[in-house]
């Protein structure tokens, strides 16, 4: 019975993920409303703490509610900005739960003797955890691409930048972590295109080949943080007797496999952050 309750449970969570997996990883065509032009201010953004998204008009700091008034401004075109927050936050309190639910389940794996008894309800509990946690980041993720092409319409519909196309960012999930992709108009452009169009922008093309470095270290730290888990997975379901070796293994790999995860956010993050400096050095200065 309780085999048949956790297959239930996976089949659920992998088709919920892929559902929204696939969303999320579909680029809309954009068409980039060229010739029209105004004096709006340029609306930028960066990624935060848990999450949250600060807003800038011109570089001025500005609530959410002042970005989606703007962008509502706009009678001939419709920017949708509302509807996305209410999905982040949806995603935000689950991935908070998961992460409550994930401390717990640590606490009680340092707090108590390592058993078959207590390893595998442990085990469950994070895996359950780490399901809402997952769930709780496509949703996130999910707005928050939504969120940004609006923004890059937005921006890109007053954009006046002469001879120069305006280059827009996106960030789609790939086997090995978060894939940053650039974008002219709908067309995904290769990294030696991406380098050729910053020939023109000194500044921009220091900063851009910062970022590919920092791409290859993310990918790194993925494959590590997959292969701890991978360990994790064998030693907590495999765990037929209390044995020295897998006591002296479980709780270090654990550990380590949530820092890596730690790091690994905190580090992507700065990578977008920096991504979207480039190319707003490119597209107007």
């Amino acid at each position: 019975m309780e085999n048949n309750f956790v297959k239930s449970v996976l089949t659920i969570f992998l088709t919920l993920f892929i559902s929204i997996s696939l969303a999320q990883n579909t680029q809309e065509s954009r068409n980039y409303f060229p010739g029209n032009y105004s004096n709006q201010p340029i609306i930028t953004l960066k990624e935060g703490f848990l999450n949250q998204t600060t807003y800038y008009l011109d570089g001025e700091k500005s609530s959410p509610k002042q970005v989606a008034a703007l962008m509502n401004s706009v009678q001939t075109e419709k920017f949708k900005f509302t509807p996305y927050q209410k999905k982040k936050n949806l995603g935000i309190g689950l991935l908070l739960s998961g992460l409550a639910v994930n401390t717990g389940s640590i606490a009680y794996l340092v707090t108590n003797e390592i058993t078959p008894a207590n390893v595998r309800p442990w085990f469950w509990v994070t895996f359950g955890a780490g399901a809402l946690q997952a769930t709780g980041n496509i949703l996130i993720r999910d707005a928050d691409r939504r969120t940004h092409r609006s923004i890059n319409d937005f921006n890109a519909y007053h954009y006046s930048g002469g001879v120069n196309a305006f280059l827009s960012m996106d960030v789609m999930d790939s086997f090995f972590g978060p894939k940053i992709n650039i974008y002219e108009g709908p067309m995904v452009l290769e990294k030696d295109q991406v380098l050729a169009r910053f020939q023109s922008n000194p500044e921009a093309l220091q900063l851009y080949k910062q970022v590919l470095k920092r791409e290859k270290v993310s990918t790194v730290a993925n494959v590590v943080n997959s292969a701890l888990g991978i360990g994790v997975f064998f030693l907590a379901v495999g765990f037929e007797s209390q044995s020295s070796s897998q006591n002296d293994l479980l709780i270090p790999l654990t550990f380590t496999g949530v820092g890596l995860n730690i790091f690994s956010r905190f580090y992507e993050r700065k990578t977008r952050n920096l991504t979207r400096d480039v190319l707003y050095k490119y597209n107007y200065q």
